[in-house]
Order: structure tokens, then C-alpha cells, then sequence
């Protein structure tokens, strides 16, 4: 299935109506998500890249994802790692892009390069 219509059924099964209109408003598109991303990690003061790809798979820190998972809601897409860790790519203030690292339990900013 490709990623587009995997990623359209998931936005859709979480939407309703009464808050369709802020929804749409903030929600992600997957234009915004497909792409290279650099997250800054400040402890180890270095950049880690994330690279989702339009057939719905990814990398993090060059080794390929697990999966990528249904969104808990419009703003967010979760990834499992190579581990089994989640990352949750997520979209605040409609204009920041953060991912949150279960295994360390830290939320980093990320851009899009």
C-alpha cells in the first residue's frame, strides 16, 4: 500500500467532525513529512538525520526504521526503530517540528533540510 493512502486513512480515522475545521488547521501533510530531517542532539552535540520516504518507510541515524505507525492524532506520525523504540515526529504551534525519543525520553528539535 503506498504511503500516501496508508497516511490518508489514518488522518481521516481520527478526525471528527466537530473538530475537523482546527484539525485540518494543524494537522501534518505528507508533503511536510517525506524528506531528510536533521535532529540536534545537545548532549552529544552532534546532528542525528531522520529520513522518511514516500513509500512509507524510513531511517534514523542511517539504520532503517521498524515501521511507521497510525498517528495518535493529525499532528503526529510515530516510528518504532531499529530497537522497538518510538519516535513521535510531531508538530507544535504550527510552525515547530519536534521528535520525541522514547528510549532516551527526550524531545529534540528537528528541521527539514
Amino acid at each position: 500500500m503506498q504511503f500516501s493512502s496508508l497516511f490518508r486513512k489514518f488522518t481521516r480515522s481520527f478526525r471528527s467532525k466537530n473538530s475537523l475545521s482546527s484539525t485540518i488547521k494543524h494537522s501534518i501533510s505528507e508533503n511536510e513529512l517525506v524528506g531528510k530531517w536533521s535532529v540536534y542532539v545537545p548532549q552529544s552535540l552532534q546532528e542525528i538525520s531522520l529520513e522518511i520516504f514516500s513509500e512509507g518507510t524510513g531511517k534514523y541515524n542511517t539504520k532503517p526504521l521498524k515501521s511507521i505507525l497510525p498517528q495518535k492524532s493529525p499532528h503526529q506520525l510515530i516510528m518504532k526503530d531499529h530497537f522497538g523504540y518510538s519516535l513521535i515526529l510531531e508538530r507544535k504551534d504550527n510552525e515547530k517540528y519536534f521528535l520525541f525519543d522514547e528510549l532516551d525520553g527526550t524531545t529534540y528539535p528537528i528541521e527539514k533540510k
